[in-house]
């Protein structure tokens, strides 16, 4: 038994017959063939054009490493490792796969290696992971937030704790079936205009934005990243600008996406005050519930319940029978509750992992 692992490059074209575009292939079969696994059908899939797009569109603001695992010759797992260029240039996110046939003998090991030397030989001394847990009986861990819990005796557990990773927060992933919440969604939104209206507006748009919405978008994007509950996951402030939102935009367009979005704007001064997005994901009928913010001196409006419908049911009218999925810090109560009162329903609970090395 050999395991080789082979780096993916970004090539000029997903679809071309080079070496490298042929890796990028095999990288995102390899993905999309534990996600089926996962989840037990192909809705979570991701075209290889897509995977193509949004890697180049981070030349410049992101250094990754994209390593393909090879079992005997044969694709067996896939990992990934990044770190922002633009800010927290010594904090990675790593993601190790490994299909089902090829689990236990050692590929997985061979991939979380690779990156850790990769990164630490950038700089890096902070990798965090998020994992997907089911459920399987027996003893839990719970979030040090307080909120969650992951079951503790899995192969995933053993393998970020023999690693050093220790649990940070819990996240919930949510799914909505948008023909079972279609009927009350006008009345969610009607709601939420009395309490916003006439002080605020709705603005809905698909695809790229406006260029005079550029700047004010691109503070609340960078809002996310200080606003959005972190629990003891070491991050810094995001710096977003009209550029770089452009860049973001274009990956999702290119990729051959569906890009929805959906504001609320303070009369008084015209500047975005909330936002949500909607974008398609690799599978017919699948989307995926992006960022959603109201900037903190503008809550307890409705704002958010008042975007989110909008955005529905705009998606409605494209798509009436979308499954929406969604991710949210188990913390976050508000959210969570308007994201329940719209349909959403729990679908399994992702851990958030840290691992500080000393510098």
């Amino acid at each position: 038994m050999s395991i080789e692992i082979v780096e993916v490059p970004v090539p000029e074209r997903w679809d071309d017959e080079s070496e490298g575009a042929r890796l990028l292939r095999d990288y995102v079969d390899v993905r999309n063939g534990v996600y089926a696994d996962l989840f037990g059908d192909d809705s979570h899939a991701f075209s290889h054009r897509q995977a193509w797009a949004q890697w180049r569109s981070q030349r410049g603001v992101e250094e990754s490493y994209r390593p393909l695992a090879l079992l005997d010759g044969v694709p067996a797992g896939r990992g990934y490792a990044g770190r922002s260029l633009l800010e927290a240039q010594t904090i990675a996110e790593v993601d190790v796969l490994v299909l089902p046939g090829a689990r236990g003998r050692g590929v997985g090991t061979a991939l979380a290696e690779a990156m850790l030397e990769r990164m630490r030989a950038q700089g890096v001394t902070t990798f965090q992971a998020w994992v997907a847990h089911f459920p399987a009986g027996g003893p839990v861990l719970t979030a040090p937030t307080g909120f969650g819990e992951i079951a503790a005796d899995t192969p995933a557990v053993r393998m970020l704790q023999r690693y050093g990773f220790a649990l940070e927060q819990v996240e919930r992933m949510s799914e909505l079936r948008l023909a079972d919440a279609a009927p009350a969604l006008a009345a969610h939104r009607h709601q939420a205009e009395a309490r916003a209206l006439p002080g605020y507006r709705l603005e809905a748009w698909e695809g790229r934005s406006a260029p005079e919405r550029l700047d004010g978008l691109a503070a609340l994007h960078a809002r996310m990243s200080t606003d959005a509950p972190a629990a003891g996951l070491d991050h810094e402030a995001e710096q977003w600008d009209a550029a770089r939102l452009a860049k973001y935009e274009d990956a999702q367009v290119e990729g051959g996406r569906t890009l929805l979005r959906a504001i609320a704007v303070e009369e008084a001064t015209d500047a975005p005050v909330a936002f949500t997005t909607l974008v398609s994901a690799g599978t017919s009928g699948s989307w995926y519930q992006h960022d959603t913010l109201v900037h903190g001196d503008h809550r307890g409006h409705r704002l958010g319940m008042l975007v989110k419908a909008a955005n529905l049911q705009a998606l409605r009218a494209l798509d009436p029978a979308a499954v929406v999925r969604t991710w949210n810090a188990a913390e976050n109560v508000h959210m969570l509750a308007v994201n329940e009162a719209l349909g959403f329903r729990r679908l399994v609970d992702e851990g958030a992992w840290q691992r500080k090395e000393r510098p």
